[in-house]
């Protein structure tokens, strides 16, 4: 991804909480979330179609794990243009003197070994949301149900997704900033056991009648200053201490989204501070980083490997 199409992608998403801003109306909110859950209501979960003179079921979608949709990436031809991924691994290579500076300045090299699991990660950011795809289809599904707590297939399109923090009636619109990684770390919030509470937390803060903020406009933020950190190499030493990738770097985002979450919730923002929070993220996540799990809630925190060293 070049730095002009980025910089174009962080405008629509910083455009998208001021929309957000301008257009939340509490009441009629909670009066679109009736209607929707009455017309869900009325959807029939058992639907009987025919095919070649065969009875079919087609029953409410099954959940998909993080595990499930990661196998599904690892064994489907992407179709990456190659000129594409090696944009997205990011700067000029350091020579001579910025060398020598890399080395004893800058974050580490990452393992030769965790090289192409590094790039299916970019490979996933590139890749944009396929109606047509059951997998995709599965893991839209999945984020919904876990976060509004219904228990039927919602339409492919339409104002509901805007009940999880979507700027329309197409999530793929919003995902084309960071592609299927901003859902795949969006399915690993709301569907990981142990984040569920953190999710449950963040969507509560996100239709809170003060502090509310569009959820999955948020959460792409993260997924961009995830994705921005990998390219920098700044994961790259706790990628070769756990010895994966994506992990990493799914921890790093929900690290990241907690300390958001700390920042709006304790010092009270609202939309209208969407900005300067996600700002003063950026700056936070600078630094190379290790990771820890917080023992009390199994949350991910991350600290200035200057630091934790």
């Amino acid at each position: 991804m070049s730095l002009e199409n980025e910089v174009t992608d962080v405008a629509v998403l910083e455009s998208a909480f001021e929309k957000h801003r301008q257009n939340i109306n509490v009441d009629n909110a909670r009066l679109a979330c009736e209607a929707a859950r009455e017309e869900w209501d009325n959807v029939a979960t058992v639907e009987t179609v025919f095919r070649n003179g065969l009875e079919f079921q087609h029953s409410v979608t099954s959940h998909i794990t993080v595990h499930q949709a990661l196998a599904y990436f690892q064994v489907h031809d992407l179709l990456v243009d190659s000129v594409s991924l090696v944009n997205d691994r990011g700067g000029v290579e350091p020579r001579g003197l910025c060398t020598l500076l890399s080395c004893l300045l800058g974050p580490p090299e990452l393992h030769d070994h965790l090289t192409a699991e590094r790039d299916l990660v970019f490979a996933i950011a590139q890749r944009e949301l396929d109606m047509s795809e059951p997998v995709h289809v599965r893991m839209l599904q999945t984020v919904y149900q876990r976060l509004t707590g219904t228990r039927l297939d919602c339409p492919h399109y339409g104002s509901h997704w805007e009940h999880i923090g979507f700027q329309g009636t197409d999530p793929g619109t919003d995902l084309r900033g960071v592609g299927m990684l901003g859902l795949l770390q969006l399915l690993y919030l709301s569907n990981t056991p142990h984040l569920i509470p953190l999710a449950r937390d963040i969507y509560r803060v996100s239709v809170d009648d003060q502090q509310n903020f569009p959820l999955a406009v948020m959460s792409l933020n993260m997924t961009r200053i995830a994705l921005q950190a990998l390219r920098r190499g700044e994961l790259n030493r706790e990628c070769n201490h756990q010895q994966l990738v994506l992990h990493v770097v799914n921890q790093f985002y929900v690290a990241v989204f907690h300390h958001t979450l700390h920042i709006w919730t304790s010092q009270h923002k609202t939309i209208k501070d969407s900005g300067y929070v996600l700002k003063g993220t950026a700056v936070f996540v600078q630094p190379s980083y290790t990771l820890s799990v917080h023992e009390d809630s199994g949350c991910v925190r991350c600290h200035p490997a200057t630091l934790a060293e």
